[in-house]
């Protein structure tokens, strides 16, 4: 499984690596040919350092825009690290997001740190959320760690960082006019405008290197996406199944339900599976199963 999810995820960092060095090439045309060298270097050089493991505090900040616990925080979470002790699902690191959003409570961030949501704090502080139920979602974020190909993550991040700017800002103007007639129609139609472009480029005074770029960049927009989801729910299956086993069946359950809805029927059953055979093994878990308040706790649910 290991080699199949390093396989699934090349397909989604490759392409947007060489998309965004792309991007960078372009938005950095007015440099001089030795400062495109140079930059070419510096990126190397810090993508080496990350993917040895240097340089991961300061580049998850960045990349997750996120901050150290507080003191007050690490006194509220200390009893759910605790526990991630016990069950062998300790983070690193733990970082919490600046901003407010609908995100999972937890995400992974490079080999071993976790950012979590401030909403999920603020839920275990108010009491609206069990120790349990905070360290279903972080000790969800580490077994994806452990399951999938961390080691290169915060230096792939590095690459695809210009692609994944374009990336999202052409989403965002594609939601402001979706209002338009069509305006969704038209994004998921880009292939189109992609093989025109990639036509007028090999057509008299056309540029062929800018007809095939794009239609490169238009091709990365549909596989990079694609490989991502499919590497995510390879690495979400296996990561259901470690936090089942460690006795947190109940609360995982819950998330499930609230991430998925109707659709994640396949996937709590997985997860009661797991737990079922683990408890046909005779291993006892060192966790009670929470009360899946984690709902509860979610900005959503007070609107």
């Amino acid at each position: 499984m290991r080699t199949s999810t390093k396989a699934i995820r090349s397909c989604a960092v490759v392409p947007a690596g060489l998309a965004g060095s792309f991007v960078a090439g372009i938005g950095l045309g007015f440099l001089p040919d030795a400062g495109l060298v140079l930059a070419f270097l510096g990126t190397l050089l810090v993508s080496l350092f990350l993917a040895c493991g240097w340089l991961e505090a300061p580049a998850a900040r960045v990349f997750g825009f996120a901050r150290g616990l507080r003191p007050g925080e690490r006194a509220v979470l200390a009893p759910t690290l605790a526990l991630l002790e016990k069950l062998d699902l300790a983070p690193g690191r733990v970082l919490v997001r600046l901003d407010e959003d609908a995100r999972l409570p937890a995400s992974p961030v490079g080999r071993g740190t976790v950012i979590v949501e401030p909403w999920l704090v603020q839920g275990v502080y108010e009491r609206r959320l069990t120790h349990e139920d905070a360290a279903t979602a972080i000790g969800h974020a580490v077994a994806s760690q452990r399951v999938g190909p961390a080691r290169f993550d915060l230096a792939a991040r590095l690459w695809a960082l210009p692609w994944t700017l374009v990336y999202v800002v052409v989403r965002q103007i594609a939601r402001i006019f979706s209002w338009v007639p069509a305006a969704e129609f038209a994004w998921h139609l880009r292939v189109v405008v992609g093989v025109v472009v990639v036509f007028q480029g090999f057509q008299p005074g056309g540029d062929p290197v800018l007809g095939v770029a794009t239609g490169v960049l238009v091709a990365v927009s549909y596989v990079a996406p694609a490989a991502d989801r499919a590497w995510r729910a390879v690495v979400r299956r296996d990561a259901d199944r470690i936090v089942a086993q460690r006795g947190l069946a109940g609360s995982l359950i819950h998330l499930a339900q609230w991430q998925h809805g109707s659709d994640s029927l396949e996937r709590v059953q997985r997860i009661r599976a797991a737990a079922a055979e683990q408890k046909a093994k005779g291993v006892e878990t060192t966790a009670p199963e929470g009360h899946g308040a984690l709902v509860l706790a979610h900005p959503t649910a007070f609107r």
